[in-house]
């Protein structure tokens, strides 16, 4: 009768843990699911917002890389005409590459005086390349050469 007693108290007593167990378990509600899905868009948006500022920077870089070139493609035409057929002044023209457009001016100005940059009398040439980046921004690279006798 004992063993009984104690058997039946020990079931009443799992069946009554089981139930405040379930009880506890009741799910997730609407609020924790809304947090949820809050953290992950700020996760998502922030993430998605450093891949379009790389890309930016990306696009940037490569558009001063060509304005670069663009500048030395002016260096190197002017060298070969030589030194006499260079003449003061200034033009300025308009290049597209890669469906960007580029404006190029070249400035050309003899330096009368030698100095510690420039040991000897020559022609100072200053190219200034000039674009727009996303239709908004103006970006300007300037690059100086110094070309001699």
């Amino acid at each position: 009768m004992n063993l009984s007693r104690n058997s039946n108290r020990g079931k009443h007593s799992i069946d009554a843990f089981t139930t405040d167990r379930h009880r506890q378990r009741r799910g997730i509600s609407l609020v924790e699911v809304m947090l949820a899905v809050l953290i992950l868009v700020i996760a998502v948006i922030g993430v998605s917002s450093s891949f379009v500022s790389g890309r930016r920077f990306v696009v940037s870089q490569r558009q001063y890389q060509v304005a670069a070139q663009i500048a030395s493609q002016r260096f190197e035409e002017l060298k070969t005409l030589g030194y006499d057929n260079i003449e003061e002044g200034e033009d300025e023209e308009e290049i597209s590459f890669e469906g960007q457009t580029y404006l190029r001016q070249t400035q050309i100005e003899m330096t009368e005086e030698p100095s510690a940059e420039v040991p000897k009398p020559c022609k100072k040439v200053t190219v200034i390349i000039e674009w727009s980046l996303y239709g908004r921004d103006r970006h300007q690279a300037n690059l100086v050469t110094y070309i001699g006798p």
